[in-house]
């Protein structure tokens, strides 16, 4: 035994000092989270419940989407008290979307033209993220907002390593069963009359799964679908989606519900983790 020790020590060695590296695995937490207008429930000075929380789970990757009233600097001096030194936002105007990290964030793209809320795309380690909150209210301007998104994920030099997140405003197939009730439909047929610019049914008369049905069509996979579909809520609207050379190395994804995110929004974070390589 102390011999095959011994072997494997110096087979270590010989691989470093001839220019290979010998690569640990660990695990990448991200988390993505509609915290509603800014986390305005949150009136402490800095969002200090917010930044209490978010310690709590150590994400390596935070997605934020409905970053109101934030500013580059704000962004980045809010994500520094949770430990992470990199912040990007899309844009200072509306509902933006926003990602913070532990690691440096490159290669950065702010797409906002044609798009409601914008999205962002960026390298962060050796992953291709995309961070993105599709319109709430048209289901034709979400579709054509998706098409935008996959777009520039086709024309990318990489189909692996990718993970796309956020708030994305519609229903999947994969979860058809969950709206046999009609609930869904009643909700959104009453939202729709009281509301005129609401426009989220098919012809004011279905819902509409070819959102979702596009994603899955380009090969992406649902991970809180695949890995934890017991803990799928009824009705969903915000996901994580993964290339399907990650779905493979994903651990755990799901919903987070505890106290905090019981009151300080109307969105529940999802959570995932995989196994990374350094």
């Amino acid at each position: 035994m102390k011999k095959l020790k011994t072997t494997f020590l110096l087979l270590a060695l010989i691989m470093n000092c001839s220019g290979l590296q010998v690569f640990a695995q660990h695990k990448l937490r991200v988390i993505s989270y509609n915290i509603l207008e800014g986390m305005k429930n949150d009136t402490t000075k800095g969002k200090q419940v917010f930044v209490n929380w978010v310690k709590s789970y150590a994400p390596d990757i935070l997605a934020l989407q409905e970053c109101n009233k934030f500013t580059q600097l704000s962004l980045e001096e809010m994500a520094a008290r949770y430990g992470h030194p990199y912040a990007i936002l899309v844009k200072t105007t509306g509902y933006p979307v926003g990602i913070t990290s532990k690691y440096p964030i490159v290669d950065v793209q702010k797409i906002t033209d044609n798009m409601t809320h914008g999205f962002i795309v960026c390298k962060i380690k050796d992953l291709n993220v995309i961070v993105l909150h599709l319109n709430p209210h048209k289901y034709r301007k979400r579709r054509e907002e998706i098409g935008e998104i996959l777009g520039t994920m086709a024309v990318a030099p990489v189909r692996e390593r990718w993970m796309i997140m956020g708030d994305f405003n519609s229903f999947s197939p994969l979860d058809k069963d969950n709206y046999q009730d009609g609930d869904a439909l009643k909700s959104l047929q009453e939202a729709a009359k009281k509301y005129s610019y609401h426009d989220n049914l098919v012809d004011g008369k279905s819902l509409d799964f070819q959102v979702q049905q596009q994603i899955l069509d380009f090969g992406l996979k649902d991970a809180g679908k695949i890995v934890e579909p017991g803990s799928i809520p009824k009705r969903r609207i915000d996901y994580i989606y993964v290339s399907k050379d990650l779905i493979k190395k994903v651990t755990t994804a799901h919903f987070i519900r505890d106290d905090f995110t019981a009151g300080y929004s109307d969105h529940k974070p999802v959570i995932m983790e995989f196994k990374h390589t350094n």
